[in-house]
């Protein structure tokens, strides 16, 4: 299983390193900007995105890793879908430690 979750992240952190590239989506907000938004807004909601990548490709977000607290997983992908510019939410967080 870690094995998989570091493949994973590898490939995902991988295609980031790349300059980001304007998200087709209405708002006009390159990937990191949607990112970025994500992350302030869950924030904002409470949400502790301490231990969590987030990735935006086209406006797709994936949050990826793991927050404190079992409802913040539901809240992270509430707030995700909130933001201007955010087509969908992969969410792959879990309950952590």
């Amino acid at each position: 299983m870690k094995t998989v979750i570091a493949s994973t992240l590898a490939l995902l952190v991988s295609s980031t390193i790349v300059p980001a590239v304007y998200a087709d989506t209405s708002s006009n907000a390159t990937d990191q900007q949607i990112a970025s938004h994500v992350r302030s807004n869950a924030a904002r909601n409470g949400v502790s995105l301490s231990h969590v990548f987030v990735f935006s490709r086209s406006g797709a977000v994936t949050l990826i890793g793991w927050v404190p607290e079992r409802g913040q997983v539901a809240l992270a992908e509430r707030s995700a879908n909130a933001v201007d510019g955010v087509t969908s939410v992969n969410n792959l967080l879990s309950r952590g430690r």
